[in-house]
């Protein structure tokens, strides 16, 4: 059995190989497929993807968002679905979250002001 992420490449060398070899078989992981239906949704989705990469930026922002929720989940983009499982915590805090962004002075940072338009319209 070769499985392989579903790169073009690998596709190809996937190929070759069972050319030469009758009983392989060329899966692709399951895995990576879904981490790259995440990272679709997320280029579906930029204005989401702003929210959610926000509170990284400010330490400050940072403690006074975990003073009104629980503790956001880690963003690491390059690990599988932390992306969804971030989106998923903004969804169920998303009111709590609305509270502490407009409550942020906007002249702080640019993109405060352009978040707190966003949450004004909803």
């Amino acid at each position: 059995m070769f499985v392989t992420d579903s790169a073009a490449t690998t596709r190809v060398v996937g190929r070759s190989l069972q050319e030469h070899s009758c009983n392989m078989i060329h899966v692709t992981c399951t895995g990576h497929a879904l981490h790259l239906v995440a990272k679709t949704i997320r280029q579906c989705f930029p204005e989401v993807n702003a929210l959610i990469t926000m509170f990284l930026k400010s330490s400050k922002r940072l403690r006074a968002f975990q003073s009104k929720c629980p503790e956001p989940p880690q963003l690491i983009l390059k690990r599988w679905g932390t992306w969804l499982e971030a989106a998923f915590y903004y969804d169920k805090y998303f009111e709590q979250i609305k509270v502490v962004i407009l409550e942020v002075d906007p002249n702080k940072a640019a993109a405060m002001m352009e978040s707190q338009t966003k949450f004004q319209d909803i």
